[in-house]
């Protein structure tokens, strides 16, 4: 082969620098034997023997064309580095070592575990992945499967009226949830990077991913404090009787802890019947009232408050008056706050690898813990009326608009779609890992956990109504704290109280932690991806973003920091999240191009995936039903706005006017960095106004390997939005020019006329004429 003059005379030392230039590229052994890697993955690879002077035969492995298979370890060779860059022969230096006495090893396959993919990330993107097989599915489980299940779901199925609220849950699971957990999924995988990065398909829509890291922070600072109480309920859980068991110091004039004389029958003798049901016994004083006989009347007189109820207002809160009264820091909530974070960041501190193994536990745990609740509840006198309360749906509630605004935002919540988390995990993905699959488990799975809690919690609602005597609906005060003042409740009716109150808030205690790790993982992301040197002090920022978080979360462990919460989950979680899946979808399917993105799927799970196989519907519902469902909740909820209260007590109109200035904060980062494109990249450096709609040259998987897979199925594309503008152009252009060339024809025409008219007449004719 004509390669292999050069190579002998390389080996030699006699080859000219300007030969080698000319033969294919090569690789230098660290002994200074030339060597050219085999085993290329685009052609075959020929084998020659040649006698080298002195030694015996050695193999030459030739390769013939210059590209090489990232699968195999060529010794520490960069190939990726012009040939003129080694040294051979002569030039070798004083170093050089005889040839003949070294044989030339040959290329073998790469041991380790981790595939190409892998070792890309760490090398070159400096980006970690997941490394077991089922990391991705149990983080995103763990993230979805939250509080948002077992603490959210519940008081919102109670305030708005129990069953009924399941109709508008699961229209907006299948046309809202689904396919936006599916695209924000897609979209992370695709791009290997984080909620910023990602848009690069239309850089004029990158905010949405600062608005994503604001709503996942303000988010994370009321989540931590959820997890603060179950911390702190899991430390009284210590003692050999709950405290919340009885009534005590703290409770009220109300607290009731035996129903059994909650009312009587007032048929004994010396007794009298009240009218107004109360009943009353002769004595030398007269009549004295020993109790009731009328459950309504006693109701209406003094409704009873179960001790968990006082335990928790009275002890763990220390509840003011409102939002504005704040008065006292309560410390035990302020070291379970602190213990919460550090939690968080012992976790975190390493990494993907460390927290992708621990939401194996965490994500498994809770189903264990509500089963055993669940067991006890059902088999209580009375359990009927809560599950019938919780099943049968009111149909006149489905006109209140607060009910399909509390549906569709639970959805928001409990998926996490907008909240930017599913697209950092995803993001951590192997590039042909598979969508669908687990878009409709983890979709399935947050929706039965939520129904089978409150198959759990409404069975204690109806053991309660039973033993009081109230409506389900009235035994317990709505709001956030319900599954603090229920659930303790359950606890304390089962053998060995105090081991089921302790693993129960250990649930409570992992459920939080698991929706903080995707949360605060997606703030790093961030940070780390627009500036990529601070990747290296990932530590660092973690620990920054948790502390800053803990500082503002100091609020909520005042007197007033139950209202507080209220306000957060009911300003943070509605609007913004509206808004952000909507621009989702506008961004995907018009200015993108859903059929691009079909493509970027295709390239990535192969043309037989399920997922691109029923892509179309997903198609419809991002083009039409999402956004123009959403677009009509934003509109009807804007119109009747639900007022904000918890329990009795109505927020104040300043609070709305704060609530608006928090929306306006958090999506502040979309309105603010398209400014900043359109001033930067159109008026500073008079680019085109198609750069804010057009995908960037960087925009596409992350590594090179995949890049490549990408640009073999379609070899890149530009915007839809820009397309149409071009062939309106186009076709505009066209018409002009058409409208142009006939005005010239018709110039032409008319001035040859002109000329015919004033040609004098031929000779030939004038005889004629004669």
């Amino acid at each position: 082969m004509l390669v292999l003059d050069p190579l002998r005379q390389a080996l030699s030392g006699e080859a000219s620098s300007h030969q080698i230039l000319n033969s294919n590229r090569i690789s230098q052994d660290p002994r200074g034997t030339a060597q050219l890697p085999a085993n290329d993955e685009v052609s075959s690879t020929t084998t020659t023997s040649y006698n080298i002077e002195g030694g015996n035969n050695q193999q030459i492995y030739v390769n013939e064309y210059p590209q090489y298979d990232p699968n195999l370890s060529y010794h520490g060779y960069d190939l990726s580095r012009d040939v003129s860059e080694y040294k051979f022969g002569a030039d070798n230096g004083p170093n050089h070592q005889d040839v003949a006495n070294r044989p030339i090893p040959p290329p073998r396959k790469s041991h380790s575990n981790q595939t190409s993919d892998d070792k890309v990330v760490n090398t070159k993107a400096d980006r970690g992945q997941w490394t077991g097989r089922f990391d991705f599915f149990f983080s995103s489980l763990g993230y979805a499967v939250g509080l948002g299940a077992i603490w959210r779901f519940p008081y919102l199925c109670y305030r708005n009226g129990g069953g009924v609220f399941l109709i508008p849950y699961f229209i907006f699971l299948f046309l809202l949830g689904i396919p936006l957990f599916y695209l924000e999924t897609s979209l992370g995988q695709f791009t290997s990077q984080g909620v910023v990065q990602c848009w690069r398909m239309a850089p004029i829509f990158k905010g949405l991913g600062i608005s994503m890291s604001l709503i996942s922070f303000f988010m994370i600072v009321y989540y931590a404090m959820l997890v603060g109480y179950s911390i702190l309920y899991f430390v009284l859980s210590f003692r050999s009787k709950l405290e919340w068991a009885t009534c005590g110091a703290w409770a009220g004039p109300n607290c009731t802890d035996d129903f059994s004389t909650f009312v009587m029958r007032c048929n004994y003798e010396n007794t009298y019947k009240d009218p107004n049901g109360r009943c009353y016994t002769w004595t030398n004083q007269g009549l004295t009232q020993i109790g009731w006989w009328n459950i309504e009347s006693r109701i209406q007189y003094r409704k009873p408050v179960l001790p968990s109820d006082d335990y928790f207002n009275n002890f763990i809160l220390n509840k003011s008056q409102g939002i504005g009264y704040i008065s006292t820091m309560e410390w035990p909530l302020v070291l379970s706050l602190l213990a919460a974070w550090v939690l968080v960041f012992a976790c975190l501190c390493r990494g993907i690898k460390l927290s992708g193994k621990v939401v194996y536990f965490t994500s498994i745990f809770p189903y264990v813990i509500l089963l055993i609740l669940g067991i006890r509840g059902w088999t209580l006198p009375g359990c009927g009326r809560g599950i019938y309360f919780y099943m049968k749906p009111d149909l006149s509630r489905l006109a209140d608009g607060r009910v399909w605004n509390d549906a569709a935002n639970q959805i928001f919540f409990v998926l996490s779609v907008s909240y930017g988390g599913l697209i950092t995990l995803s993001s951590y993905n192997k590039f042909n890992q598979k969508i669908l699959g687990n878009t409709i488990t983890v979709c399935l799975a947050n929706i039965l956990t939520s129904i089978f809690a409150g198959f759990v919690i409404f069975a204690y609602l109806g053991y309660l109504s039973y033993i009081t005597g109230q409506d389900v609906e009235n035994v317990v005060s709505e709001g956030p704290g319900l599954a603090f003042i229920v659930y303790p409740y359950a606890v304390t009716t089962l053998p060995a109280a105090p081991l089921w109150s302790m693993l129960f808030f250990l649930m409570l205690i992992l459920l939080g932690l698991d929706s903080m790790f995707a949360s605060v993982e997606t703030i790093v992301a961030v940070i780390t991806d627009q500036i990529h040197a601070l990747r290296r002090y990932h530590t660092l920022i973690t620990l920054i973003i948790c502390i800053s978080a803990f500082g503002l979360g100091l609020l909520l462990c005042t007197d007033a920091g139950i209202y507080w919460i209220t306000f957060l989950d009911q300003f943070n979680s509605s609007y913004p999240a509206f808004t952000i899946g909507i621009l989702e979808c506008i961004c995907i399917a018009y200015v993108y191009g859903s059929n691009n993105f079909r493509k970027d799927i295709k390239a990535m799970v192969g043309p037989k995936n399920m997922g691109v196989r029923v892509f179309r519907l997903f198609q419809i519902c991002w083009m039409f039903i999402t956004p123009i469902i959403i677009l009509a909740l934003i509109i009807f909820t804007s119109i009747n706005f639900p007022a904000l209260r918890l329990g009795n007590y109505n927020f104040p109109h300043w609070s709305y006017k704060l609530g608006w200035c928090l929306v306006a904060l958090i999506l502040s980062g979309t309105v603010f960095y398209a400014l900043y494109a359109i001033i930067h990249f159109v008026l500073i450096d008079r680019n085109s106004y198609r750069v804010l709609i057009n995908p960037e040259p960087q925009w596409g998987p992350l590594l090179e390997q995949n890049r490549k897979k990408v640009n073999y199925y379609h070899g890149g594309h530009k915007g839809a939005l820009v397309s149409v503008i071009d062939r309106l152009k186009n076709r505009t252009l066209s018409r002009e020019t058409l409208a142009r060339s006939k005005s010239t024809d018709i110039d032409i025409a008319d001035k040859e006329g002109s000329i015919f008219a004033q040609r004098p007449p031929s000779r030939v004719g004038s005889e004629s004429a004669v």
